[in-house]
């Protein structure tokens, strides 16, 4: 079976210092300045019960940028209703990512288990391709996939080792940062590679999560803190170039097995506009999923594994996408709230939160 590993190396000089370029998109004509940016946005449509909504037009829907309406200019129903039209667009994919770097070794066999189970769920029909990865210390690999076939993934998943876990065997604070950076190089590589795949990708990962590092000051000066923001905001945007969904399950399997820090991550919903001002927090895969306008799925006892995978995998093709401009008035990567409603009662929009101007 082939490997695909998608994974970039950077020589950072400081802590955290995660080169942004990876994500950068060169201008098509670098000598004209724009006036506007295209902004443009998957997102889920539920009713008062949570079941997903998929029959609505382009002006049942309101956007509203910093507050200022937005026009519409492109727009696309779910998949599930374009059945008659000539061109259908192609279903959405799944991309499940097993971490294995930030997960304890009495979990990745529950994991991975689990992972198969859900395969295995109605008798293994997929209703839409799902890939299998990896993510280890050198980033993240295709292990199997993709395919429509769950029982012959999880037959195939069974059968392939389990990745390494380098990080975990050292204890203490550089444990941490060396995880939260190989986590941000992984997922940084993982996004670029995403753009140049057409479609709408739910990209759902499945772990301890990320080390937190609350209150953790680590900036040497301003440049790096500069260098952090710019990290974040590139991180963001390569998601929504890349039509990425995240969603993040927290990996439990008792209550006891809970992961303390997994909840802190509401802490950090807020946006993040002030360069000097970049919480480690902001970093965690939780928050990431949230302003991307996925779920974070936290242990709740009422469940298993394989149940919560399928809770996010429910969302497949049931998403909107709409675009719409922004004027480039003020200065670059300035953060743009984005709110999206409805102008029908008791239905909610859950899409990204923002977005910074010129990326």
């Amino acid at each position: 079976m082939s490997i695909v590993r998608f994974a970039f190396c950077l020589a950072a000089s400081s802590l955290f210092a995660v080169s942004p370029s990876v994500f950068a998109q060169s201008p098509a004509n670098p000598a004209a300045k724009p006036t506007s940016q295209i902004v443009a946005t998957d997102l889920i449509v539920t009713d008062a019960s949570g079941h997903r909504v998929t029959h609505l037009q382009s002006s049942d829907f309101t956007v509203l940028d910093n507050g200022t309406p937005r026009k519409i200019l492109a727009f696309q129903s779910p998949r599930v209703a374009q059945s008659s039209t000539a061109k259908p667009t192609p279903p959405d994919s799944v991309e499940i990512i097993l971490d294995n770097v930030n997960t304890p070794d009495l979990r990745i066999g529950y994991i991975r288990q689990c992972t198969e189970d859900f395969l295995r769920l109605n008798g293994g029909k997929l209703s839409s391709p799902v890939s299998i990865y990896h993510f280890d210390g050198k980033g993240i690999a295709l292990a199997v996939g993709p395919s429509t076939d769950g029982n012959q993934l999880a037959q195939q998943l069974h059968s392939v080792e389990a990745a390494q876990r380098p990080y975990l065997n050292i204890e203490g604070f550089y444990n941490l940062t060396d995880r939260l950076q190989a986590s941000l190089n992984a997922v940084g590589a993982f996004l670029a590679h995403e753009s140049t795949q057409p479609g709408h990708k739910l990209v759902i990962w499945i772990g301890r999560g990320w080390p937190l590092m609350m209150n953790t000051q680590s900036f040497a000066d301003r440049k790096q803190e500069q260098t952090f923001f710019t990290t974040l905001t590139a991180l963001i945007s390569a998601s929504r170039h890349a039509r990425v969904t995240l969603y993040s399950v927290e990996s439990a399997r008792t209550p006891d097995e809970r992961t303390v820090e997994w909840m802190d991550y509401a802490m950090y919903l807020k946006p993040v506009t002030n360069p000097m001002h970049t919480p480690v927090g902001s970093f965690s895969v939780q928050a990431l999923s949230v302003k991307t306008g996925g779920v974070a799925f936290s242990f709740s006892g009422a469940t298993d594994l394989a149940t919560t995978i399928q809770q996010a995998v429910r969302d497949a093709n049931k998403s909107y996408f709409l675009a719409f401009a922004s004027p480039l008035d003020g200065p670059p990567d300035q953060y743009h709230s984005l709110t999206i409603t409805v102008n029908k009662p008791g239905l909610t929009v859950r899409t990204r939160s923002g977005f910074y101007s010129g990326q």
